[in-house]
């Protein structure tokens, strides 16, 4: 049988796990952390850093059961990614300039610049005052995923310990100080193929109020008005040409503006996380893991018809309110039971330490949710998150 080599084992590469799995192929899960919430569902475990290209070689070049390599919603494994294909020949839509504006929030803005893409206001390191910068600023590390290090700034009282955060986080010590975009929050998730978008699912993305830039939902299909869908397909056109990204899947955050235009904040040259891809399928018929994993096997794409008529679909994310040891979680079958809710999925268990504080640490599950109607999606959501509660001892 052969075997996908998959990039880390976080919550957000769980669907990559069961789809390759249901398409035939064992699993190998490279992670440091035996406890990442994929390796139950992995076939075999490597206890490797993701970034650690030479471990690797030396692994693979024992091996000849391994089909492809993937990095499901991580960027810092894409240059892995890369090298490790490249250096054995297998499949990959890569290139080097995709990678780096994936992983390099400043080479990413410097493109979307260069094209000419709707922008804001943006600077490489911490003068903000001598760019000029109008509040309120976004600071984040230029290296780093998920929403680590990132705070949304309304004054200049934050500024500092913003700044301090984001090269807290950064790998390289680089930060980004950008003009915060208002509008809707969006989340998307491409199918790439001969260098032109094939399929598009575009999410509005919930976030936690300032200072945090945190997601705790995504609703999918989004609520925006009608152009929007062509002048992105347009950009993200324009931006694989640019980057000689040919084949493969591509995740973007972007904030429709007030205006109603589209404005790319950040891309991955990868499949999502807070699962997009599932809710993708859910709403369209329309398999963007499935598709990531042909691209990294080689094999053609799986058919991608003209989306059906969508249905509403939602992931919310799981939090506790209170700050200490979970001692027990309440209402999972009752919520299960309802007939709006697809998956509930927990990331914890009883004994282990929780926090009221949103960030990406403290997740500690999700629902993924389908009804009839957004207003009904959003009712729900609030049937959901009463109904599950997280017992906590101080």
């Amino acid at each position: 049988m052969k075997s996908l080599l998959i990039l880390g084992a976080a919550d957000g590469a769980m669907a990559t796990y069961r789809t390759a799995r249901a398409l035939g192929y064992r699993t190998v899960a490279v992670d440091l952390r035996d406890t990442a919430p994929a390796v139950a569902l992995a076939d075999e475990l490597l206890p490797v850093s993701t970034r650690d290209v030479s471990a690797l070689t030396g692994i693979l070049r024992g091996r000849s059961d391994v089909a492809g390599i993937l990095a499901p919603s991580s960027d810092i494994a894409l240059p892995t990614q890369l090298t490790l294909t490249e250096r054995f020949g297998l499949p990959c839509g890569l290139t080097e300039q995709t990678v780096e504006a994936s992983v390099d929030k400043r080479r990413f803005r410097a493109v979307c610049d260069e094209l000419g893409l709707p922008g804001y206001r943006w600077i490489d390191g911490p003068n903000w005052r001598a760019a000029g910068l109008r509040f309120p600023l976004v600071v984040k590390p230029a290296d780093a995923q998920s929403s680590r290090g990132v705070t949304r700034c309304p004054d200049e009282s934050t500024v500092d310990a913003a700044i301090e955060a984001a090269l807290e986080h950064s790998y390289g010590a680089g930060i980004v100080i950008e003009e915060e975009v208002r509008g809707q929050h969006c989340g998307c998730e491409c199918v790439i193929d001969d260098g032109r978008v094939v399929f598009m699912a575009l999410t509005e993305r919930h976030l936690t109020p300032p200072p945090q830039a945190t997601t705790t939902a995504h609703v999918l299909p989004a609520a925006v008005a009608g152009g929007v869908h062509d002048e992105l397909v347009a950009a993200v056109d324009a931006l694989c040409a640019r980057l000689g990204y040919r084949r493969g899947p591509l995740n973007l955050d972007l904030v429709v503006d007030t205006g109603g235009r589209p404005r790319l904040i950040e891309m991955g040259a990868r499949t999502g996380g807070d699962p997009l891809g599932e809710l993708a399928r859910h709403c369209y018929g329309i398999d963007p893991i499935e598709a990531s994993i042909s691209v990294a096997v080689g094999a053609p794409l799986p058919p991608m018809p003209p989306p059906a008529v969508p249905r509403p679909v939602m992931v919310q994310l799981l939090n506790a309110t209170d700050t200490g040891i979970l001692t027990a979680v309440h209402g999972v079958e009752e919520a299960r039971a309802r007939p709006e809710v697809v998956r509930v999925v927990l990331l914890t268990e009883p004994g282990r330490p929780v926090t009221s504080t949103i960030d990406l640490t403290s997740k500690l599950g999700y629902a993924l949710l389908a009804a009839d109607t957004p207003a009904q999606l959003r009712r729900a959501a609030d049937r959901l998150l009463s109904t599950i509660r997280f017992e906590v001892r101080p």
